[in-house]
């Protein structure tokens, strides 16, 4: 077979690309839950929430059969939880010279968000939240990519600010001149071990990477987002119940732009009807009073379009109900309480009950449409 030479190069290009794509999605290619070992003081993460103080510690994890070690740095992130959560939601920071050659090749940056506070139904509130995840990867082609994992964290705890016993027996007045100064004289905490659910999230650069876009961080209008994304995010955001978002001020929102496009990317579904987490409250993002009182209403926060293209929008979901339904199959035995996983299966065929309904659909979305 005569090779030309002019088509060497062009097909040794495309190779690489789909060898780096490839390469960089290793992470998020298997749907299986992946084990991870982590070990931090949690109040010294709460502490550190920027690039320069951040908190380094070792990533253990299992591959196939085996378990690896990189090293890696820490901090806290999102302002709610880290402000109200016993266990704040993370960013890892990874070097690529530690990364190669590993299951996290390609990915320097990713967000890890934990069970909120300690209670025993955190962990499910993470699985729905990883099922919101799930359905927005089969809605649209423009998604965060995620991975559950299993994370056995050691919080290491440090100190407590009490005084060792032995020191109690000698006058207050001396103490700071006896054996028990300094650490002596203190009781260390006991290390203390926790087993949580855990959603591995890809930074937005290889969102964009991968969709061959850029990631835009400006203000731009969701009337001057792509129509389709726009009206879809819009959709799944009301599926969901949620309305701690807004697109133009990219709260809880990332922007891509692709061949003239921009397109949003939905995460942090915590607030949401759909999660319900027992610290959810009514969102008023820019001060804006909304017309409902508990996180499970739901309202339709899109704004007014083309009514053909919501239409080409609502058969698209109705399409897709039987595949975001079947999630809650394949996911239910990971609940601990499984009536957990009914009813968030429940909250979501309520959506497709409005969606199905000519006149509950022009009440609920097209009526509720926003002007502004």
């Amino acid at each position: 077979m005569k090779i030309y030479k002019k088509y060497i190069k062009p097909l040794s290009l495309l190779f690489l690309v789909f060898y780096q794509t490839v390469k960089s999605q290793n992470l998020f290619n298997k749907k299986t839950i992946l084990e991870l070992k982590l070990e931090y003081n949690n109040k010294q993460v709460k502490k550190n929430t920027d690039k320069k103080s951040l908190v380094y510690s070792d990533l253990i994890f299992q591959q196939e059969s085996n378990w690896d070690t990189i090293p890696i740095f820490l901090n806290a992130r999102g302002n709610f939880r880290r402000a109200n959560c016993y266990f704040p939601p993370l960013k890892l920071n990874i070097k690529k010279s530690f990364s190669n050659n590993t299951l996290f090749e390609g990915h320097k940056k990713l967000k890890i968000v934990l069970p909120c506070l300690l209670q025993c139904r955190a962990n499910d509130d993470v699985l729905k939240e990883y099922l919101a995840y799930k359905i927005y990867e089969l809605v649209s082609n423009e998604h965060f990519r995620t991975r559950l994992a299993n994370i056995e964290y050691l919080d290491t705890r440090g100190e407590k600010a009490e005084i060792h016993p032995l020191a109690v027996f000698v006058p207050e007045n001396l103490r700071k001149a006896t054996i028990y100064e300094g650490e002596e004289a203190f009781a260390a905490k006991k290390p203390k071990t926790h087993f949580l659910k855990a959603i591995l999230i890809e930074d937005d650069k290889v969102v964009a990477k991968r969709n061959n876009a850029k990631v835009l961080d400006r203000f731009v209008h969701p009337l001057n987002q792509a129509e389709i994304p726009s009206i879809t995010n819009a959709f799944f955001q009301f599926m969901i119940g949620n309305t701690d978002f807004s697109t133009a001020y990219q709260h809880n929102q990332k922007l891509i732009f692709q061949a003239g496009r921009t397109i949003p990317l939905p995460y942090d579904f915590d607030m949401s009807g759909f999660v319900n987490s027992s610290y959810a409250v009514v969102s008023n993002i820019q001060n804006t009073t909304l017309d409902i009182t508990d996180v499970k209403q739901r309202l339709y926060r899109g704004f007014k379009r083309d009514e053909e293209l919501l239409q080409k929008v609502r058969q698209s979901f109705i399409e897709k109900e039987s595949s975001i339904l079947e999630l809650f199959e394949e996911h239910q035995l990971l609940f601990e309480d499984k009536k957990t996983c009914i009813e968030a299966k429940k909250y979501i065929q309520s959506f497709f009950i409005i969606l199905k309904n000519d006149t509950k659909f022009k009440q609920e979305i097209i009526a509720k449409s926003r002007e502004k």
